[in-house]
């Protein structure tokens, strides 16, 4: 990691949420990892891309038609999917490595449709659905896309997939289709890289990821509870005591309180973290 990179992403995270360049704060992600990415490279690469299709489009093409055709543009035109072999690789949500390899999981894929609809000013909202993020085209009533597929789904097929990712008896409900803020998708595309890094024990890795969660919503005592256990891992048991401590006095949450102080005694009395 380079202090400059670093540097850059808390600017934007520092930002007005509308203010945040997503394309380009995904990269300062992805840079932090490959110190020789260059991040103006691939925001041209983007505008490439957008300027390919305009060229292919017309001038006047309907609105309504736009949608479609960038959608097709996008997965068949251009070939990019979901990286089904290898769906854990953390490749997959750093947005340089999709655009080379047109291939990603669906919060990045998702990156390259809201990157093409803000420079050829076709509106595209991320939407958090649980377990698996998706895209939607215009306003409330607009299609919704899923970018792992490239396919418009029904109401009927948001279904059928939420009840895939959380079991039979899930219902519907239509807070799932509310538009992600900026800072929310950037959260859980640092989420994404934080739980591979967590499951292969790379606390370096994990650490970086809550440290950017952190600038990007410094008040989320989680995000310190998570960090104090990074620190507890990597054998710093001085800062886990002081993260433990500080995520205990500011939580707003009786449970994260409660996860706080149970981490802390164990910490005093020597116990060793479940992970």
């Amino acid at each position: 990691m380079t202090e400059a990179t670093r540097e850059k992403f808390a600017a934007l995270a520092a930002a007005e949420d509308d203010s945040i360049r997503l394309d380009e704060a995904a990269l300062l992600i992805a840079a932090e990892a490959e110190p020789a990415l260059s991040v103006e490279q691939y925001l041209a690469e983007l505008d490439g891309l957008a300027r390919k299709f305009g060229a292919a489009a017309g001038p006047h093409s309907p609105p309504d038609r736009l949608a479609t055709r960038l959608v097709r543009f996008i997965h068949e035109e251009e070939g990019f999917s979901g990286n089904i072999t290898n769906y854990y690789d953390p490749g997959n949500s750093y947005l340089n490595r999709v655009i080379d390899l047109h291939q990603g999981i669906p919060i990045t894929l998702a990156l390259i449709h809201i990157a093409m609809g803000d420079r050829l000013e076709i509106p595209v909202q991320g939407i958090s659905f649980p377990g698996h993020f998706l895209v939607r085209y215009g306003g409330e009533t607009g299609p919704v896309v899923d970018p792992f597929s490239g396919r418009e789904l029904s109401r009927a097929d948001c279904q059928n997939l939420l009840r895939q990712l959380a079991g039979p008896r899930a219902t519907l409900q239509d807070e799932y289709f509310a538009p992600a803020t900026k800072r929310e998708l950037l959260i859980r595309l640092l989420d994404n890289l934080k739980q591979i890094f967590w499951h292969r024990k790379a606390w370096d890795e994990s650490k970086a990821c809550l440290d950017r969660q952190l600038l990007l919503l410094p008040n989320r005592t989680e995000f310190n509870v998570q960090l104090g256990a990074v620190y507890e891992m990597q054998g710093n048991t001085a800062m886990a005591r002081h993260t433990y401590i500080r995520a205990l006095q500011e939580a707003p949450d009786e449970q994260l309180r409660d996860l706080a102080g149970k981490r802390l005694l164990a910490l005093e009395s020597g116990g060793k973290l479940l992970h």
